[in-house]
Order: structure tokens, then sequence, then C-alpha cells
């Protein structure tokens, strides 16, 4: 029995000139750019080592989590794309996605790839990391701090402490 092993994945940052230069012939890059049109970008794609993908012949570099965390940071409106280029996705996206969710304060758009139908295995992940799904022919998921969850109606001010009912009941 032979196991399966888990591909080592690379983030590569786009250059905005390369991006620019991908942008206008890649149906990925002009998909992910619908929910924030004029938004400033940084595009990363995220591959395994075993892959070869079209982001190769644009100018990138190898950059860490922690390396584009830092440079989002520095950004104030920036949109960060992330685009999976995999043949197959891997348990091993999973934490990457989560992290970038978690410690940036910008909206997160990311192409999953090809193939993948609404309802499927990757969707169902995609949407229990918090993510929604933005069109239902493109395989484009968005995650934003900003619109993630409404503020209900009953949590305000006013009706915080129920003061009408402290001398009715004894709590």
């Amino acid at each position: 029995m032979t196991a399966k092993k888990t591909p080592n994945l690379i983030l590569r940052a786009v250059e905005p000139e390369g991006r620019r230069a991908l942008g206008d012939d890649d149906k990925r890059l002009i998909a992910c750019e619908k929910p924030y049109p004029d938004a400033p970008r940084l595009t990363v794609f995220l591959t395994s080592n075993e892959c070869r993908t079209k982001s190769d012949n644009a100018r990138t570099t190898e950059v860490s989590l922690g390396d584009l965390i830092a440079q989002a940071a520095t950004e104030d409106d920036a949109v960060i794309e992330l685009i999976v280029e995999m043949d197959e996705w891997t348990k091993a996206i999973s934490p990457y996605l989560a992290a970038l969710r978690d410690r940036l304060n910008h909206p997160l758009i990311v192409h999953t790839g090809d193939g993948h139908r609404v309802g499927g295995s990757v969707d169902q992940q995609m949407v229990s990391l918090g993510f929604t799904r933005q069109m239902a022919d493109e395989p484009i998921y968005l995650f934003d701090i900003e619109t993630y969850k409404r503020t209900p109606d009953w949590l305000n001010a006013r009706h915080w402490a129920n003061p009408e009912l402290w001398d009715k009941y004894r709590w």
C-alpha cells in the first residue's frame, strides 16, 4: 500500500506589470475583477512543485505566507486574489486559505480552478471556511470581513441590557 504524498505548495506573487499582461487573456483574472473592479490588487498563484502552470511565463516571485501577509498589511485598500493552479484539490490548501482569511483585513478572492461544480467537495470546503461563491458558472469565492455577517437588529445599545425588565424579573 502506497501512501499519497502531499504536494509542497508554492505561493508566487505576480508583479503589477505581469498581472496586466496576464489579465488581458486569462479568463480567471478577468473573472476575479468583477467583485471589486477598481480596487488595487495583490495577485498570487498557489501551485505545487509538480505542476506546470499558465503563470510560469509571467513575472512572478516566490513568497512565503508570512511575506504575503506583511505585503498585504502595507497596502491600504488592496484586494487579494488567489488563483489555485493545481490538477487536484488537496487538504493542504485549506490551512493556507484559513491563514489568509484570519490574518488579513482585506477582501480575499479565490479562483479554485476549472471543473469544480456547485455543491461539490471543493465548494463545500470553501463554504465551510466562510467564503461565498460569487458566480454559478465560475469557481470564484469571496471572503470580506465587512460583509461576512450582517448585524442583527436586536444587537444595539438600546436592547443590550433591556432596562425595562430590570424590576420585573430576577436574573
